[in-house]
């Protein structure tokens, strides 16, 4: 099949029939469930009842069973959007990941899925969310961050005022270990380059919409470290970003009581939407 990462020429003809990987259909938040194994990997892709034109889709890159009535998952499904998901929690989303998650893509485009994918970037989800869009700006229409990790040292900057020995060695070994997966000590993620606060340019150039909810008591993801540098110098480079300020709130719960300001921007930057 042609390459399906090249999106010049792409249009939306009809729908073909959808033939969903794996054996084990469940129930979820009312909606059809696919489960699947892909290089080893746990993954699902939900099915709505009416699947839209040209087969929209949104990709929770992490903690896609966290909140998810507050995330615009459900209300996108409702409009015929599919609401994906690939667990590659481990890879931190290194050279490796990024392989992985090219395979899922390839997968879903061999699907008939459109080219481009609405992101939902939770927590540690948007890490992997800025990552992929990095990567490959040419397959995202919009990303919705919610206090997102942008840097790769993030278990060192986190809980700031915790002196607990026990807790601070394991936010150590956490951050020995992101280390490791991406060819590096703990001292020098901070300045990896493929950061989310130090890889703006290549989603600053492709003017890929955001949305971001910074939680002003977040000590878990500490924003003056992640999202407030990531959206300077997305701004700085020429980038497209909105910051939606939660001052009061911490770490938890992402989304919102009601999502559908998410959803309304998810469908407003969507392609065909």
């Amino acid at each position: 099949m042609a390459d399906p990462f090249d999106v010049s020429g792409v249009s939306c003809g009809p729908r073909p029939e959808i033939h969903y990987p794996g054996n084990e259909t469940v129930e979820w938040y009312g909606f059809k469930r696919h489960n699947f194994e892909l290089n080893g990997y746990s993954g699902f892709i939900v099915e709505p009842p009416n699947p839209a034109p040209g087969l929209p889709w949104c990709w929770c890159l992490q903690w896609a069973e966290a909140f998810v009535p507050r995330t615009p998952a459900l209300k996108l499904l409702e409009r015929g959007f599919h609401h994906v998901h690939l667990n590659v929690f481990d890879t931190c989303l290194n050279a490796d990941g990024v392989a992985v998650l090219e395979d899922f893509y390839r997968m879903l485009r061999g699907l008939g899925f459109h080219p481009k994918a609405a992101l939902i970037g939770m927590s540690y989800g948007g890490l992997f969310s800025c990552r992929w869009a990095a990567e490959h700006p040419e397959t995202v229409g919009a990303i919705y961050l919610d206090a997102p990790v942008c840097s790769l040292d993030f278990r060192l900057t986190s809980f700031p005022n915790d002196t607990d020995p026990e807790r601070c060695d394991q936010r150590r070994k956490d951050a020995e270990r992101i280390a490791g997966l991406y060819g590096t000590v703990a001292e020098k993620l901070k300045d990896h380059p493929l950061a989310p606060v130090n890889n703006v340019q290549a989603i600053a150039d492709a003017k890929i919409p955001i949305y971001a909810v910074r939680s002003g008591q977040d000590l878990s993801v500490i924003p003056e470290c992640n999202i407030d540098i990531f959206a300077e110098r997305l701004t700085s480079a020429g980038g497209d970003i909105e910051v939606f300020r939660r001052d009061f709130y911490g770490h938890h719960p992402h989304g919102f009581d009601d999502p559908q300001v998410l959803v309304d921007f998810i469908l407003k930057h969507y392609p065909g939407f």
